[in-house]
């Protein structure tokens, strides 16, 4: 069974509450477009797949030598592709992020553990900026790439923070099959 753990390159739409009505619409979009291959076991409420053969078209990796798994050794998926769509918000962060801010302020606010635990007690519930004052939802916080919230997941697992951004080519496959904007962000 794939790890939906590993480090990983998350791409969810813009608005993070964005449903999108016809799921196998994009998965069937993304396989047309070569971006994602046969299916894998799934985990959990994801649906896993292989990389598809235009994958290497629509990612650029910024490191000197990314090392991409061969079909001859099904066992080891350090890189695979892992697509859900969540009833709720979900959180995804970096073990190395940055402190969080305000969304209105962009000042840190080293209070987002505790947002946390009350986002998920009462996902409706405001918080203050101790900086600025205004309020906000804890989704709003703004990671610096390096955690996001979505309910529409697509994660490349394997790829290890701001080794890996996804092209402007897939970018706007993604905005024209499901008319929202996307943005990306890292988690492990």
């Amino acid at each position: 069974m794939p790890n939906l753990n590993s480090p990983r390159l998350i791409l969810s739409p813009e608005k993070t509450n964005f449903y999108f009505s016809d799921f196998e619409r994009l998965l069937a979009q993304l396989l047309a477009a070569e971006f994602i291959g046969k299916e894998l076991d799934s985990a959990g409420n994801y649906r896993c797949f292989d990389l598809g053969e235009s994958f290497l078209h629509q990612i650029t990796f910024l490191g000197c030598s990314p090392t991409i798994y061969s079909d001859a050794d099904p066992e080891n998926r350090d890189i695979f592709v892992s697509i859900a769509q969540h009833d709720l918000i979900q959180f995804a962060h970096s073990s190395s992020m940055p402190p969080a801010r305000c969304p209105h302020c962009h000042k840190t606010d080293s209070n987002w553990q505790q947002y946390f635990q009350h986002w998920t007690e009462s996902a409706e519930l405001t918080e203050t900026c101790p900086q600025c004052g205004k309020k906000f939802h804890f989704t709003e916080m703004k990671w610096k790439k390096n955690g996001g919230y979505g309910r529409l997941l697509i994660q490349i697992h394997g790829i290890q923070e701001q080794l890996a951004i996804p092209n402007q080519i897939l970018l706007d496959e993604l905005e024209k099959i499901t008319n929202t904007r996307w943005v990306y962000f890292f988690a492990s």
